[in-house]
């Protein structure tokens, strides 16, 4: 059986591709809005990402390994992946909860999961000299970036409250290891909260 050598460029173009993918999910909410798909369309249309990634895993021995790094970790090729899973999850359950609860909060979440995390991924890996104290995984130029990515996408939906959404939607993602689901409900939660403060001001 011939083993594939990746070179730390070819890793690195192929991390740098997924979070390409991870970031365009800023689109998602953009796309939702009524005078574009809406949002029932643009569920039905997550639903069938779900359908499709179902199937890549169902008949993941059958495809390429180079057509798997592309959208998968190294450690994701031979079990089950949950983190691309978790991501749809995510995008999945914010859209369903705008029907029921604001839905710029629930859009700025999903932002702020497919920017911050995104950019705070690329980042971090490229550029991240100064590591957390507390998450050694983890870099201050990724973080800081990341912060900067999600206030500036999180802000077109939700205004100043997507400060808080940032900041504890990043913090969420520094300290958790399934930051797809930790970064847009905490961000989600502190945007509510700080949402809640505001009107009893």
């Amino acid at each position: 059986m011939k083993t594939i050598v990746y070179n730390t460029d070819c890793q690195n173009s192929i991390v740098q591709f997924r979070k390409l993918i991870h970031i365009s999910g800023v689109l998602i909410p953009f796309l939702a809005g009524e005078n574009l798909f809406g949002k029932k369309l643009m569920i039905a249309l997550v639903v069938l990402g779900l359908a499709v990634y179902l199937a890549i895993e169902i008949f993941k021995k059958r495809l390429s390994r180079d057509t798997l790094l592309l959208v998968y970790r190294e450690n994701e090729i031979k079990g089950f992946s949950i983190e691309p899973l978790s991501y749809i999850f995510s995008v999945l359950s914010l859209l369903s909860l705008s029907f029921f609860i604001d839905e710029k909060l629930c859009f700025a979440a999903i932002a702020i999961l497919a920017a911050g995390d995104g950019v705070a991924g690329v980042i971090g890996r490229r550029y991240g000299r100064h590591r957390l104290s507390f998450n050694k995984d983890k870099s201050w130029e990724g973080s800081l970036s990341g912060f900067i990515a999600a206030l500036l996408t999180g802000f077109y939906y939700a205004g100043p409250m997507a400060i808080m959404g940032s900041a504890f939607g990043m913090l969420a993602g520094a300290v958790s290891k399934h930051d797809n689901i930790a970064v847009p409900y905490a961000a989600l939660i502190a945007m509510i909260m700080a949402q809640w403060i505001a009107t009893l001001i």
